[in-house]
């Protein structure tokens, strides 16, 4: 049996929902170890720095490859746009969220720009799960699969 394009690209998209899904949990969890942190009064720097690393390391490099590859195709056509733009604004919006936990001196302002980050994060990739990748996949001419691919070749 032969693979379609629509269910390779639709393949393709759920393996990005898997990651998103994948970076939440990351995120989610070390939200929740700053959380308890701060609760505990047990120093909030270590969580902290590590929210901070994950989002340089990880989370700032997939939006900027993102940027490069899905969002390119998608802003290409009639209907994203305008929504690619806002997703692009958005990338900016989560960064400085994440300078502004990095500069934080109290434990509570701390907790709050990290959970300000979980939450703009997830709303952020529900955006590119529920209207982005099926944008993707029902334009006929984007390959969703091949930018999958570059989107790997750049993380590696």
């Amino acid at each position: 049996m032969t693979t379609t394009s629509i269910e390779r690209d639709e393949a393709a998209a759920n393996a990005i929902r898997r990651h998103h899904e994948h970076l939440m949990s990351e995120l989610e969890q070390l939200v929740a170890d700053m959380a308890n942190a701060v609760e505990q009064s047990s120093g909030f720097e270590r969580p902290k720095a590590n929210i901070v690393t994950w989002a340089r390391a990880v989370l700032a490099p997939h939006a900027a490859g993102e940027e490069r590859t899905l969002y390119r195709a998608a802003a290409g056509t009639e209907a994203g746009r305008l929504l690619i733009t806002g997703m692009v604004a958005e990338h900016g919006v989560i960064l400085g969220i994440v300078d502004e936990l990095e500069a934080s001196t109290e434990p509570a302002v701390a907790a709050a720009w990290a959970e300000a980050l979980h939450r703009v994060f997830t709303s952020h990739a529900a955006k590119e799960n529920d209207l982005v990748l099926p944008l993707l996949v029902s334009e006929p001419e984007i390959n969703v699969a091949e930018l999958l691919e570059d989107l790997h070749e750049e993380a590696h």
